[in-house]
């Protein structure tokens, strides 16, 4: 069975190597700023892949935002994120949107995975990409209406489930299985989950999405890799992981295992 994968996990850019072994999972770490992503773009973690990220919740983040130097960061790293809209954020809309469109503009000619924030701005999201579409949306702890989940789905979007989602939201119903991704979001979307919090501990979220599928952890946690490795080889990314990444992706034992 493959380690655990998590797909957004927030982490300090000062994490030792020998941290980011202790996890025992393979992690996507969101930066909140151009000025974070450099701090880590020269690190060499072998199951951490750094996204280039602009956090929607920061004034900072917002306004250093750079599109020439958003596109040259992106050629080091298959992952984008987080980007996104935050209606509850101090950053008016308006500046919120103007770094979006400019990140997608950038990402329609330069294809990424792309964690993509949304809180309390889904419509203006989904708008955003009817505006300017883009492939290898993956929508972070999505918690829009089924309508606008319905939109997404028929957008090409797909999904990360954090552990406090993993349970409770209907809109789970609404989705495929092949649309799914896990998440710890940590240290947020891991709250009150069980023993030690720490970026890679998915297994709440396996555990309990297993449940609604009627599927056991073991067989979630092919799915999240079948459907990571689908993604990835559909953008063409594979050559932008670390090896450690390839070895799994390339196993084609996963082929097949992300049916809906």
């Amino acid at each position: 069975m493959p380690p655990p994968l998590d797909v957004h996990a927030h982490i300090e850019a000062e994490i030792s190597s020998e941290a980011v072994r202790g996890l025992g999972a393979f992690v996507f770490a969101m930066t909140r700023s151009l000025d974070e992503y450099a701090l880590v773009s020269r690190r060499r973690d072998t199951r951490m892949v750094w996204g280039v990220g602009t956090h929607p919740g920061g004034q900072d983040y917002v306004a250093s935002f750079d599109e020439d130097r958003f596109a040259r960061a992106i050629e080091g790293t298959p992952l984008v994120g987080e980007i996104g809209l935050d209606g509850g954020s101090a950053v008016p809309m308006a500046e919120q949107t103007r770094t979006l469109r400019s990140a997608l503009g950038v990402l329609q000619q330069t294809p990424r995975l792309i964690s993509l924030h949304s809180a309390g701005a889904h419509l203006q999201v989904i708008r955003e990409l009817h505006r300017t579409p883009v492939e290898g949306i993956v929508l972070h702890w999505w918690t829009g209406s089924a309508d606008l989940t319905d939109e997404a789905l028929r957008l090409g979007c797909a999904f990360s489930i954090p552990p406090v989602m993993a349970s409770k939201s209907l809109i789970l119903d609404r989705i495929p299985s092949d649309r799914l991704f896990f998440e710890t979001d940590h240290p947020f979307g891991d709250r009150g989950t069980t023993g030690r919090r720490k970026p890679g501990r998915t297994t709440d979220v396996e555990e309990r999405l297993g449940e609604r599928l009627n599927s056991t952890t073991i067989e979630m946690r092919h799915l999240h890799w079948a459907n990571l490795r689908k993604l990835v080889l559909t953008l063409g990314l594979l050559h932008l992981f670390p090896e450690d990444w390839r070895g799994v992706l390339s196993d084609d034992s996963l082929r097949g295992r992300n049916a809906s």
